[in-house]
Parts: C-alpha cells; structure tokens; sequence
C-alpha cells in the first residue's frame, strides 16, 4: 500500500480555501502531493467542522448612500458596538419574527378595508345614478342629503387615513424600540 503524506491543519484550511475560489481538485492535489480524493475529503471535512461549530460562513453585500452609512456607524456608536458586522448580525438576530405582520394590525386593517369597500359601492351608487341622469337627458337628481352623504363618505375615508397613519407611525415606534434593544444588548452600549 502506497504510503501518502499527511496534511497539516494549516494547508487543509488553505486547499478548503483556494477550493472555494475555484482552483481545481487536481491542481490543489499536484501542489500539495496528495490525490484529488484527498482534496475532496479535505474540503468535504472542512465545510462540516464550520457547520459543525456554527461558524459563520455567509457573507452579505448591500450597497448604501453615505449618509446611511454614517447613520448606520452612528447608531453603532451610541449602542457601544465597535464593529458593523456585530451590529449587523445583531440586527439580524433580532428581526426574527419582526417581520411577520402583526395579527392585531391585520385585522385593523381588514376592517379599514371593508368600510372603505362600502364607501366605494356607496359612491358608485350615487355616480351610477349621476350617469343615468345624463344619458337620459334630465337633470342630474342630486339632493342635498346626497351631497351630506358624499362629504360625510369623504370625512371617513379622511379618517381612515389619519388612523391608518397613526398605527404605520405605531407600528415603526415599536420596531425602532426593538431594533434600540437589541443592539442594546449586544453592546451593552448607552442608552
């Protein structure tokens, strides 16, 4: 049996490495003297032991205006983290479930739309009957309790705005006070 050379822990991370930016199987295993099944153990065993010990091995990329960048280091700052991708991971880690629509919002929201469903068949109405008046020739039959109606419609759908803006504005209140927190807890940074 041919006797192969056994690799160190520093060349096995650099073949798991160049492996990873696209060098061959057979050109790592010529540079090192070993066979490309070794390589593809080597490479196979690195991966598992970061898998294995929760290493991170993701990187994200996202391009930002300077200004929110420096919004972004800021905020950093007076949470007491000195790095952003701790500040990043820790954003990360508390946006779990962050995203998942409130259940509470949901049904506000439902109820916002069917009101404004009846507001709009309402209206519908009265431009239905506006428009067969015209076509017949006669003078449109709009009473004033129509158009108390038409103001009053348009008040509600006023106040479905303003409402609608007042749980947006509640909403992100409460998702900057967790976003504050966790990066709170991962600094231990002033308040």
């Amino acid at each position: 049996m041919a006797q192969t050379r056994r690799l160190l822990p520093h060349e096995r991370f650099a073949i798991a490495r160049d492996y990873g930016k696209g060098v061959s199987a057979k050109a790592l295993a010529a540079r090192h003297g070993v066979s490309t099944r070794t390589i593809n153990y080597t490479v196979r065993a690195v991966q598992e032991a970061k898998t294995a010990n929760q290493s991170r091995t993701r990187t994200i990329g996202v391009r930002v205006t300077d200004q929110e960048l420096q919004a972004f280091d800021e905020a950093l700052k007076r949470h007491g983290i000195e790095n952003r991708g701790d500040g990043l991971r820790a954003l990360i880690h508390a946006a779990n479930g962050m995203f998942v629509s409130d259940a509470e919002l949901k049904d506000e929201l439902h109820s916002h739309r069917v009101a404004l469903n009846r507001i709009g068949n309402n209206i519908s109405q009265i431009a239905k009957r506006l428009n067969e008046a015209k076509l017949k020739g006669l003078k449109p039959p709009l009473h004033d309790d129509d158009l108390a109606q038409i103001r009053s419609l348009a008040g509600m759908v006023m106040g479905f705005g303003d409402q609608l803006q007042g749980m947006i504005l509640q909403r992100r209140t409460a998702l900057a006070l967790r976003v504050s927190d966790a990066l709170k807890a991962f600094g231990n940074g002033p308040e």
